[in-house]
């Protein structure tokens, strides 16, 4: 006798729920509830995550990417609880390929772990026949993520000589960061260290490499400054 999990994992999927996933597609109930979950859940990750008295603010780049990464999760808790509503039983498997993915593959960046869980997560809806639910979730996924990797944080830290003006200096490096379309989260002025250190955010777009060139050709007395940069 085929025991009864044997016989729910061999029998396909059948018209009809294929079907009814497609005709979601025209139900603006079912799309304006899928998506008002969907902004709900995201909108409470992101107001966790941006706390003003969360851990983690030494790096401003890896204490942005670990705020983006808790958005990001936040989305899949919303995403894994709509497929557990159709089939309960996915919850013990998205839980096991969560615990396979995190233990058993090479990712360094968590942002990058939550993303691969939402694809698993996703390809699973498809699997599942819920096609409609795969679709929104993709579209609501991408659109979250563009917005969340438009910028990328960072910290330059110049180390000047005794030739150089802080003050200036200090000025002429916040009015390239504004320029460049960045934010500045804080600007330091070490002058017993003879040390600038200014963190915040840059447009993702930016290349550090020319980034850093454009900073030594016009920062004042650029050639005899120390400039370390880093970015996301």
């Amino acid at each position: 006798m085929i025991p009864l999990f044997e016989q729910q994992a061999a029998k396909p999927i059948g018209a009809s729920t294929v079907q009814s996933s497609l005709d979601h597609f025209a139900n603006p109930w079912f799309v304006g509830s899928l998506l008002l979950g969907l902004a709900v859940a995201a909108a409470c990750g992101l107001a966790l995550a941006w706390h003003p008295r969360r851990s983690g603010k030494g790096d401003p780049v890896e204490d942005l990417e670990q705020r983006n990464t808790l958005i990001v999760l936040a989305l899949v808790g919303a995403i894994v609880s709509e497929l557990v509503r159709v089939d309960p039983a996915m919850a013990l498997v998205v839980f096991g390929i969560g615990g396979l993915i995190r233990f058993r593959t090479v990712l360094d960046n968590p942002k990058v772990t939550g993303k691969a869980i939402m694809v698993v997560v996703i390809g699973l809806a498809c699997g599942l026949g819920e096609l409609a639910m795969g679709v929104f979730f993709t579209a609501f996924a991408w659109l979250l993520m563009f917005w969340l990797d438009s910028n990328v944080g960072f910290r330059i830290r110049l180390k000047l000589t005794a030739r150089c003006d802080s003050n200036a200096t200090l000025l002429a490096l916040l009015d390239m960061i504004r320029r460049s379309g960045g934010r500045v989260g804080s600007a330091d002025d070490y002058q017993h260290k003879r040390q600038i250190v200014v963190t915040g955010r840059l447009p993702s777009s930016i290349d550090p490499v020319k980034f850093k060139s454009t900073l030594a050709n016009k920062l004042p007395l650029g050639d005899d400054l120390e400039i370390d940069l880093k970015m996301g």
